[in-house]
């Protein structure tokens, strides 16, 4: 499933970031949207686009358009980020 389709409060695990542009790629990584890591929907803006999520303690808006790069899973009871 894709980041830009989780619904508000949902918890899922990063399994895939494959952005084509590598700075962008890297920054998204950075910003600790990596494989393994956990993400939470916070807040939708009027518009619906940007999104913030939580990742690792911080608050991050991200544009849809780049959230439709990064590969989620919903999370399990057994997933660690």
């Amino acid at each position: 499933m894709k980041l830009s389709k989780l619904n508000r409060n949902e918890s899922v695990v990063v399994t895939k970031v494959g952005h084509p542009d590598p700075q962008m790629q890297q920054r998204l990584m950075d910003l600790g949207f990596y494989p393994g890591g956990l993400v939470k929907l916070v807040l939708v803006s009027p518009k619906k686009d940007p999104k913030a999520y939580e990742v690792r303690g911080t608050v991050i808006a991200i544009r849809n358009e780049d959230a439709n790069y990064i590969q989620v899973k919903i999370k399990e009871k057994n997933d660690v980020g």
